[in-house]
């Protein structure tokens, strides 16, 4: 499928919505409200042993961890919640809710996870090499209980020549949060629980910096909060809000040309019409920027940020995308072969 389809956006590749609805029983259970310390006390905190590696007090269990590295050098992790800080239209609870947290919520009810796991955004730490490894995993539902683990995805595109695989940078620490910026990255984000290639819209993100402190026990970015949840609501986020307090921030830009081949099937017109807030003007006949009376008149719309520069403003052809977000400790398995239907 490469560019076209359902699609997604997440800062490196993030918004998809497979068949483009939420499944019934609801939300997505992700995100960060706030909160301090430890993994809370309250009666939404899960009880489940499928939601711990090593139970509720043990290592790793102020995010749910499933995998315990508090003494290793390296450190595996996948993203829990990405909440976005900017495009404003991307920060929408729309947007948010019902596409970016459902997607990348893991589908584990017994630990108040009621997503679909195809948005996987994962990670390596090696704290001795200091070293940051980057990239995309297939639908868990492909791997099974993420205790279990989960795979990298890695492939090519034919159509658009996207590469996807790990990225890995050199990371400097300070004040302790840990950072690296990797030149470009291609996320990709499933619209079923497949893993072909026809199956994921791939979205580059471009001069990504990368911050995040990594818990002392070497098995968190940030923490699931469930002081801020109500057993009345399933122990789901109310709208705008977020199960997950963030730790970690990541950030690039997307150019205009590049959103415009991301369809957000849900509100059928891609990611470049959704960006300039302006569908009146920039929703064309084939539902895209290019197609639109505003591309008649103008040209591509403008964006925020400039690739050329890397900065604000200037030639606008591009838009900024910061992301904050929350991880877990996860065993990666290896790359996934669908042959062996695993990794």
């Amino acid at each position: 499928m490469g560019w076209l389809g359902c699609a997604a956006l997440t800062a490196l590749a993030m918004v998809a919505v497979g068949g483009c609805g939420g499944d019934d029983d609801g939300g997505g259970g992700g995100g960060g409200s706030s909160g301090s310390g430890g993994g809370g006390s309250s009666e939404c905190k899960p009880t489940d042993g499928t939601c711990y590696v090593a139970g509720a007090e043990g290592p790793g269990n102020a995010c749910l961890a499933k995998a315990d590295f508090s003494g290793a050098d390296v450190t595996q992790l996948r993203m829990t919640s990405h909440q976005v800080k900017s495009p404003a239209a991307l920060a929408a609870p729309f947007m948010q809710d019902s596409i970016i947290t459902e997607k990348s919520t893991l589908k584990e009810p017994a630990c108040n996870m009621n997503g679909k796991g195809q948005f996987n955004y994962l990670m390596q730490l090696d704290t001795a090499k200091k070293e940051l490894t980057l990239g995309g995993g297939v639908p868990q539902a492909l791997i099974g209980p993420t205790l279990d683990g989960t795979c990298w995805a890695e492939f090519t595109d034919p159509k658009s020549g996207l590469e996807v695989k790990q990225y890995t940078a050199a990371y400097t620490e300070s004040g302790g949060k840990l950072e690296a910026t990797l030149d470009k990255f291609v996320m990709p984000i499933y619209l079923e629980d497949k893993a072909t290639v026809d199956s994921a819209v791939l979205v580059p993100l471009h001069q990504m910096k990368f911050t995040a402190k990594l818990s002392d026990d070497k098995n968190c970015v940030g923490r699931y909060a469930p002081e801020g949840l109500q057993k009345g609501l399933s122990c789901q986020p109310t709208e705008g809000q977020f199960a997950w307090e963030a730790d970690g921030t990541y950030e690039g830009y997307i150019t205009v040309e590049e959103a415009d081949k991301v369809m957000v099937v849900t509100l059928s017109q891609s990611l470049c019409v959704v960006l300039t807030g302006d569908p009146s003007k920039w929703l064309g006949t084939d539902r895209d920027c290019k197609t639109s009376k505003g591309f008649a008149s103008d040209g591509m719309p403008k964006g925020d940020w400039c690739s050329k520069t890397n900065s604000a403003g200037g030639c606008q052809d591009s838009w900024k995308l910061v992301i904050d977000f929350a991880a877990q400790a996860i065993k990666i398995k290896g790359v996934y072969d669908s042959a062996k239907n695993g990794c």
